[in-house]
This record gives C-alpha cells, structure tokens and sequence, in this order.
C-alpha cells in the first residue's frame, strides 16, 4: 500500500503540517501534485509533499483524485519545507504562496490559450517581439575574473561600482548555463528595472523569456507560469515571487540589486527573496550570483566569512562617476531661503536644461504634503484606524492614509479647536512636482511614484516617455533610484536625504547609504559632465560622507560595530511576534503574556542564546482599526523556539524583519 503525506487547505488555520492518505490504485501521483482529498464532512485541495509504504499508524482515507501532471517540481517542495521552518508558517501557505491565484484556484487556468483575453501587457510584447541580435560583448579583465568567481562557486556575491557592467556578467553567466540545456532565473526587485532589462537580455541571449511580475494581468501571470512549468521558456525575469517560479533544469539564478528592501515580501508568508534563493540554489544545485553597487551589510559580511565567494568590480566601464555634492540645509535656512530646494540645485536644474538634458529629483514621500496640521493649536488630521497621519493627494482633492486606504475631504476647519488656520505641512512627490511645473514652465515634467503607476502599463508608459527624451524632468520616489540607464540624465538631485535616517529601523544608515549612491548612479552613465546634489541637514553622518564618495568599504567599516554592540544582523536574527486586537489594554495583556512565557520556556528547556524583549506597542501602533503590541526574538537559532511561541488569532510572524 502506497501512502501519501498532504498538505491540505481547509486546515490552514491547524498547527498540523500535512495529513496522511492512501493512494488507490490507478491513480500515479508524485510529491508536488495537487490532489482532491475528504476532510471532515467536506472535499478539499491538497498537495502531495511525499509518498512511503510505511503504514503511518492511524486510519487513512483515500485521494479522491488528482490533477493530469503535478503542478510543483521536487525541488519546490523541499524549498517550501525550509521556508516554512525559517519563516515560521504553515507549509501549505509556503505551497499556495508558490502558484498564481488563477492556477491555485482553477489548477488549468492559464495552460492555453484564452478566447477572452483582451488586453496584452506592453512588457510581455516587448518581451516576445522581434528585436535586432547585438553581437556578444568583450568581458574585461575584471569582468572575465568576476566570471570565472561564478563559474567554480555555487553562492556568489558580485560587488560592482555603478556602471562597471554587472549585467553583463549576468548575460555571460546565463549563455553559459544556457550553452548547457539549463535554465536562468534573474530577479530584480523593482518594476522599475524591468523594460530595460527585458531588451538587453533579448538582444543578447538567443532564448524564450517568461515574465512573471505583478504588473502583468492575472491571466497573463497564470499563462507565463504554464510556459515556465512546462519547459517553454529557458529565460524567467520577474520580481520577488518570481523565485518560487517552476523551473525545472534551473541552472542559474541571478539576483539583482541585492540588499533591496523591495525584495521582503510583506504578506505571509514573510519571506526574504535573497534568503529563499540561497534556499533555491541548495535544493535545485543552481549556481547563485547576487549583485549590487550597495550589497547588504549581512550579504558583505557573509563574504567575508566565506560563506559567499566575493567577485569585485572596482571600474566603470562607460560613463564617469558624476560628482556629488552634499548641501547642508541648515546653511540654506539661516540664509533665508525657507524653500525645499536649495539654491544650487536649482541652479545645476537650470544648467541641465539650458543643455538640453535630462534631470531626475528624487524624493522618497508621495502624496502633496506629509500631514496637514493646525497651526493654532498643533494636532494634524489623523486616519480613524491607523496610527498616523493622513496625506493630502491632488488627484482626490482630499487626503488617504497609506496604510489602511481610508480618505477623507480637505477640513476647511480644525477638527479639535475649530481654527481655520489648517494646512499642509511638509512635501510629497505631487507638491514637488507642482513646485517644479511652476519653477520651470517650459520643462516637460513627469511624475513616477506608486500613484503615478497605477494603471496598466503605466509604468512602462512613463519611462518609455523620459527614455525617449519626450520629457526634461522626472520627479519621483525609490522607482527613479535604481537600474534606470538614461545617457541624457545629468542632474540628480536628491530633494531630503535624512528621511530613511529618521525611521525607527537598525538599517536606516544602509538605507540611506545605498539608495545616495544608487539614485546618484542614475548620472554620468555617459561621458557628459554630471553633478548630483544630495540636501540633507546631516552632512556629517558616515552614511552621508560615504555615499558622496562611493566608499562602501568604509560604509561597512563604520556600521559594523553598532551592528555588533547592540546585537543586529549579521551578529543575531531577528523575530518579530505582533498582537493584534482591536482592544488597547488586552493586546497589550496578550503581548505581555507570551514574553513571559517564551522567556519561562527558554529558561525550562535550557535553550541559550535567545533573548526576548518586549512586549512594546509596534511602530505603527494602530493599524486598520487594530492596536499592535510586539516581542521580540534576537539571537542564533531562533527556529529552535517556535514551538514556544503563541498560537491562535491576532498573532503574526516576521523572521528577518527588515524594520
């Protein structure tokens, strides 16, 4: 008798993993198939995740059915098994995190083709459209080296200076397993990066490519899903989710951009792509290559342990670095100037357009003002169910929190003391673009945020209208700050650069570090003189004075010791277990009770070297109607107290938090 472990879906909500079934005979099933299954009074979907002929000691039913062919690889089920032991989930949400919703829903959805579809995504033409061959490229020195690094390591990292070509390494790397029958997988973490990378790895590499990004339809993600599944495409590009892609012959996987907070997913399950594709390539025996300008301070210092191999790319190879410049605000300020830009950005603004280039400002806050506030008595205008303050939009003639959604008319008045004197206070990206319209009235100005880039293809639109030189300024958040290579951009100016510094968040000083120097790479990218102007009231922080000269290593020299004095990553993992309740005092009670019994449990099982902290009210206090109280875990091995932690409704999990 054959028998199978499921893992199945109506018991999501159970702490049970998987359950065990017969196989009756007739029915061929392997791990990775979906099949129909009886639990309870009802039928219900499940995923075969092994088979035995061990008898498993209790009363078994059998498989109702099962599908024509399994939907997930052997080696997605493996990988499913680690991420959810690291990330502290259910394995059959790791499972169902693997499948887009059409084909989790309907099994064939998507494997042909669809007499209803109506709407094409612009990045999947780009991606199948005839487009001219480029012949292949010398690799130099460094870039040949950084080559062989690849090709005799299986976990790679690949530090490179902006514009010292690590996609070409990528390209290399890829005809290489693709000269052996095997397949790619590039992962990038912004849909930013997407159009201009689709061209280049069509024009170079002679394959099929399969697009799987959340800007596609959901039709068109279940399609490209069947073409991977089924072998049809030996090039996958996506974003995040895209690692869970099934990719049978996985040779190599290249993660670009390294160290993108883009790259934590925020839904359960909470994963880290760079962490799950190491994953990947330990159970697929692909090699990994992570690159970046501005790898993670955990990425490096795992290099420098040896658990990576390190490859360098210390030369540009086209273009010169542009210079940069940091603006002490308070300097402005004291000479008047009470305006968010200073007078020598403007001043280099005017310059680049008088020559008729290009200039990306860069502001990481959307929305036309960051709270509005009466200035009588000082209260701003709060979301009903979230902890913060509403942001005053354009578009809606109104304000929307950013959380939860919730919006609301412009108050004429104040709703505490009734003062007429209500504002908007501070900057987003629709009042700097206003600002600018108004500054330069005869620059074509474009806005790209996620407000802008909201409809379908949208995104696409916008930079395929700055690429092409049919706009002069482009005004935008993080979606400007990395992969965009635009010969005519010369100006960057970088409107605040102390927002990440002020967040609660250990790595603010790596954030603010490598989102200077990406958005800083957008210029120079050819040989014209270029001048980045970064404004920032804290000219003197390490993370700032790096930044301006490109000095990673002496970034990583001076963040490693607070890393190390207060116990953050790469020196201890971190865990974060958060109550939820639509009651104050009794999610602070929960919190407060499962601190004292994780601590009571480490203590009783003898379990060293993790410390529980806490209970605190989470950074965001209340959240969509619900007040939040975290604990946290820090130290080694935290895997080893999750059958500690509490159960039930109101808990979520995040290991590896990036916040």
């Amino acid at each position: 008798m054959l028998y199978a472990e499921v893992a199945v879906e109506a018991a999501r909500a159970l702490d049970r993993e998987t359950y065990s079934y017969t196989v009756p005979e007739g029915v061929d099933v392997v791990p990775g198939h979906r099949v129909t299954v009886p639990f309870g009074r009802r039928t219900t979907f499940g995923y075969v995740v092994s088979l035995g002929t061990d008898e498993p000691g209790v009363e078994t039913k059998p498989i109702s059915s099962a599908g024509r062919e399994p939907l997930l690889l052997p080696h997605q089920v493996a990988l499913a098994r680690l991420v959810a032991d690291h990330y502290w989930v259910p394995l059959i949400e790791c499972l169902r995190a693997m499948l887009p919703p059409r084909v989790r829903s309907a099994g064939s959805s998507g494997a042909g083709a669809s007499t209803r579809q109506r709407r094409h995504s612009r990045l999947l033409e780009l991606a199948s459209a005839p487009i001219e061959q480029t012949s292949k490229a010398v690799l130099t020195a460094e870039q040949q080296a950084a080559l062989d690094v690849i090709a005799t390591n299986q976990l790679t990292l690949l530090h490179g200076v902006i514009a010292s070509g690590k996609t070409e390494v990528y390209l290399a790397a890829a005809e290489q397993a693709l000269a052996q029958d095997l397949r790619v997988l590039l992962l990038v973490p912004e849909i930013s990066l997407t159009p201009q990378l689709v061209e280049r790895v069509r024009a170079r590499l002679r394959a099929p490519i399969a697009i799987l990004h959340s800007q596609v339809t959901e039709l068109e993600r279940a399609q490209e899903w069947w073409r991977v599944r089924h072998g049809e495409a030996q090039v996958v590009l996506g974003s995040r989710s895209a690692v869970f892609a099934p990719i049978p012959r996985l040779g190599l996987i290249c993660l670009d951009e390294e160290g993108s907070a883009a790259y934590k997913q925020d839904r359960t399950p909470r994963y880290e792509t760079g962490w799950v594709a190491r994953k990947l390539a330990a159970v697929s025996g692909a090699r990994l290559v992570a690159g970046s300008a501005t790898p993670s301070v955990v990425a490096y210092h795992d290099s420098q342990q040896g658990e990576l191999a390190l490859a360098k790319l210390t030369k540009r190879v086209r273009g010169h670095e542009a210079e940069v410049e940091l603006v002490d605000m308070r300097d402005e300020f004291a000479a008047g100037n009470r305006q968010p830009l200073s007078r020598r950005l403007l001043e280099v603004v005017n310059r680049t357009l008088e020559n008729e280039e290009q200039v990306i400002l860069y502001l990481n806050r959307r929305g036309m003002s960051t709270f509005v506030m009466c200035r009588d008595c000082g209260r701003s205008v709060q979301c009903l169910g979230c902890s913060v303050s509403l942001v005053q939009h354009a578009e809606i003639e109104g304000l929307v929190c950013h959380y939860c959604g919730y919006s609301r008319a412009m108050p004429s008045t104040c709703d505490h003391c009734g003062s007429r004197n209500i504002r908007g206070m501070g900057m987003g990206t629709q009042r700097l673009e206003s600002m600018v319209k108004k500054l330069w009235p005869r620059a074509r100005v474009l806005r790209l945020d996620s407000d802008a880039a909201r409809g379908p293809d949208a995104y696409f639109q916008i930079w395929e209208t700055f690429s092409e030189r049919r706009a002069d300024i482009l005004v935008g958040t993080q979606l400007v700050a990395r992969g965009l290579d635009l010969p005519a951009v010369t100006c960057v100016g970088v409107v605040d650069a102390d927002l990440p510094l002020h967040f609660p968040d250990y790595r603010s000083a790596e954030n603010t570090f490598s989102l200077i120097v990406q958005v800083a790479g957008r210029a120079g990218r050819d040989s014209r003189p270029s001048t980045v102007v970064v404004q920032t009231s804290n000219p003197e922080h390490y993370s700032l004075r790096c930044a301006a000269t490109g000095d990673y290593e002496g970034f990583y020299a001076a963040e490693l010791p607070s890393r190390k004095a207060f116990t953050f990553p790469p020196f201890a993992d971190l865990a974060v277990l958060t109550r939820s309740d639509s009651d104050d005092v009794r999610a602070a009670a929960s919190a407060r009770e499962a601190a004292e019994s994780i601590a009571s449990g480490l203590l009783k099982e003898g379990i060293e070297g993790i410390r529980v902290m806490g209970p605190s009210p989470a950074f965001m206090h209340r959240l969509r109607g619900e007040y939040r109280w975290q604990v946290t875990l820090k130290g080694d091995g935290l895997e080893r107290a999750r059958h500690l932690a509490p159960r039930g409704r109101g808990w979520s999990f995040d290991v590896d938090p990036q916040t």
